[in-house]
């Protein structure tokens, strides 16, 4: 099988209307004479005073539309519910159902219903709408992504289109060599946009030559993928990018450092398992075709130098604040590890290139458009924006050598092309001026595959589906027994599915940038990287899909009595006994076996008071691989009927009240 570009893996949504129903409601936005469409996974929003609902309508009052279906799991009824800051209706099988805030009961038919749900802010105020459902098997809860889905038509498959072609123009960054005037100015508007490519730095300390003239010349065959073009041809490009490959590597330092040691490769193969790497990347020597579409890394051998791998897994955004590569903050032991795996498993074989004049390189570098990328540069001799739109699928939107001339060479599929061609005769201008937080983190769970750890919207990550590589490639180690408080590698990863919802905004930014130095979940042989440059706005995204803003509400006094119920319903002695598995700040666990849980006492930074009640009420509902154990019934009691009269809702509350007054 033929990889996929990673810019239609990644990037963007399907652009095409959907014959079949898909996943999400599709919804339609509209303010004054503007609109436009998406589709959200979640029948939520959360638009602040003063922003726009969607890049492509204006800040203000605005209307939203979100059609599609609800799959109910059985005939019955059910309680539809909803949160909302301004005027909202919800009809089910073309019946109303639900007006304004508020919960009523609904029968729905087993299998899908169609559902229409309409939204109206003032544009004054915050605007946020939540809606879900609860029955007797199941708590109060947002729909779920698996239980909605919507049928495409051309004219959503045209505003996906639109969507696509704009975060291709970005990632490619066009503008840097395509003017226009009317353009935003960089740093502006959709964060993609205007990002500076790597720089230039030490490249001759950290890849080989021949490696970096065969790249210049020829991105895709070493990253079927790559953003990078080939920005060469005509019979003289492969000694122009010998020419630039010796101009970027002269003075060089000539190389010191040790070769990987192979004795360090079986506890870095570990380490590629145990990290996470195969869910991203393929092992070095691996051959054939890959179903899963991970990038190859046979090449890393004939690329890096040696010691420079090492120097780039300890610290990836180095060079490249927006690189996708996370940081694992890997200690100089591990990294060492890491490379030396990767080092001594790939290919062998030397790569050739001609021998380059660094001085013709230098006059190069600039011609070729080089600089208009990696340093920012403005452009000098290419068309202007306008006139590549004018010319259609000529130059660097062409398919085929004839009709691209001497410009750069993507590897774009053809839907890619007519989509990018599609946005750059649009207003260009207005679908960069402006972007939402739920979009960016709609595009960038695809561009930093956080799928290929997490369990997302009902699909299973990649990283899960390897487990047999993974234990092959932990057998590499001789076989170590395992001692209690040490981390497991088959534990399950968190899902990813309801994060938004259940993490506070400020306390997910420190973690995704990978600035929460305590970790979590200690069990989990792996580790969350940082992904710093994109956490802040990835965190307030995921929230906004979840209907959330950045700030939760402020809790009301504390009570002191019912605080003092909540430390006991904690215990043993009349309580739920959670201090078994979970450590509560200083007070470690009495006896956590083969189910430990996050220290309580993080509880109250982490997360967002709705989703402490909805674990609590069915911790299995939410994570049907949890050993946390469900202590309410159906009607929402629970057997500890000494305070509260055994209402859950109400203890559950009194041990988060206690657990506020901790601290980690």
């Amino acid at each position: 099988m033929k990889l996929r570009s990673l810019l239609t893996i990644l990037l963007a949504p399907l652009a095409t209307a959907a014959a079949e129903p898909a996943q999400g409601l599709s919804v339609t936005f509209e303010s004054g004479d503007r609109a436009d469409r998406r589709v959200d996974r979640l029948l939520a929003l959360h638009v602040p005073a003063g922003q726009p609902a969607t890049p492509w309508i204006p800040a203000g009052a605005f209307k939203a539309r979100w059609e599609g279906s609800i799959d109910a799991p059985v005939r019955g009824v059910f309680s539809l519910w909803a949160e909302t800051s301004g005027k909202f209706r919800l009809s089910v099988n073309g019946q109303p159902a639900l007006e304004g805030a508020g919960t009523k009961s609904v029968q729905l038919n087993k299998g899908p219903n169609a559902v229409v749900a309409e939204f109206e802010s003032d544009g004054k105020a915050d605007a946020f709408v939540r809606a879900g459902w609860a029955s007797k098997d199941f708590p109060r809860e947002a729909f779920p992504p698996t239980a909605l889905s919507h049928t495409g038509d051309e004219a959503l498959a045209k505003a996906l289109r639109l969507r696509e072609g704009r975060a291709l123009f970005a990632n490619l960054n066009c503008a840097a060599c395509h003017q226009d005037a009317k353009l935003p100015a960089k740093g502006t508007g959709m964060p993609e946009y205007g990002q500076n490519a790597p720089l230039f730095a030490e490249l001759g300390a950290k890849f080989d030559r021949a490696w970096l003239t065969r790249w210049i010349l020829d991105p895709a065959s070493f990253r079927p993928h790559s953003l990078m073009p080939a920005v060469l041809n005509g019979p003289d490009a492969e000694q122009q990018a010998a020419d630039l490959a010796a101009m970027l590597t002269q003075g060089a330092a000539p190389n010191a450092t040790p070769a990987a040691d192979p004795a360090l490769a079986p506890a870095g193969a570990a380490l590629f398992a145990n990290l996470g790497c195969v869910g991203c990347h393929r092992q070095p020597d691996a051959k054939g075709d890959d179903a899963l579409g991970r990038l190859p890394l046979a090449h890393v051998r004939v690329k890096w130098r040696d010691g420079a791998l090492k120097d780039y897994l300890l610290d990836p955004a180095k060079n490249w604040p927006a690189a996708r590569m996370p940081h694992f903050r890997l200690t100089e032991e591990e990294a060492s590890q890491l490379a030396a795996y990767l080092l001594t498993k790939a290919p062998a074989a030397k790569l050739t290139a001609k021998e380059g004049d660094a001085a013709r390189g230098a006059g190069l570098i600039a011609a070729a458009g080089c600089l208009n990328c990696h340093a920012g540069m403005p452009a000098t001799t290419q068309p202007p924006l306008a006139k590549v739109a004018a010319a259609g699928a000529k130059g660097c939107l062409s398919d085929g050598a004839a009709g691209r001339g001497r410009a750069p060479a993507y590897d774009l599929s053809g839907a890619e092309r007519a989509a990018l061609l599609e946005f750059m005769k649009s207003d260009v201008a207005a679908g960069l001026a402006a972007d939402v937080p739920a979009e960016f983190a709609t595009r960038n769970l695809r561009a930093l595959n956080c799928a290929g750890c997490h369990n997302l919207d009902g699909r299973v990550s990649s990283w899960k589906k390897l487990d047999e590589e993974c234990r092959q490639l932990r057998s590499l180690l001789p076989p170590k027994e395992h001692v209690e408080g040490e981390p497991v590698p088959d534990a399950p990863v968190p899902a990813l599915t309801w994060q938004g919802e259940k993490l506070r905004t400020a306390w997910m930014t420190e973690f995704i940038a990978g600035r929460v130095e305590d970790k979590p979940r200690w069990w989990l042989i792996g580790v969350m990287p940082g992904f710093t440059h994109h956490a802040p706005t990835l965190a307030l995204g995921l929230g906004q899909q979840h209907g959330f803003g950045p700030k939760d509400p402020e809790d009301p006094k504390p009570d002191p009595a019912r605080i003092a119920v909540g430390e006991k319903l904690l215990g043993m002695d009349g309580g739920f006994n959670c201090i078994t598995c979970h450590d509560v700040g200083e007070k470690e666990a009495t006896a956590v076996f083969e189910a430990p849980g996050i220290n309580l006492a993080l509880s109250a930074e982490r997360l967002r008071k709705g989703h402490f009640h909805r674990w609590l009420l069915n911790p299995n509902r939410l994570d049907p691989e949890t050993k946390m154990p469900k202590y309410a019934d159906g009607d929402g009691m629970t057997q500890l009927t000494e305070h509260f009269n055994g209402k859950a809702e109400d203890q559950f509350e009194a041990i988060r009240e206690y657990l506020n007054t901790l601290k980690k």
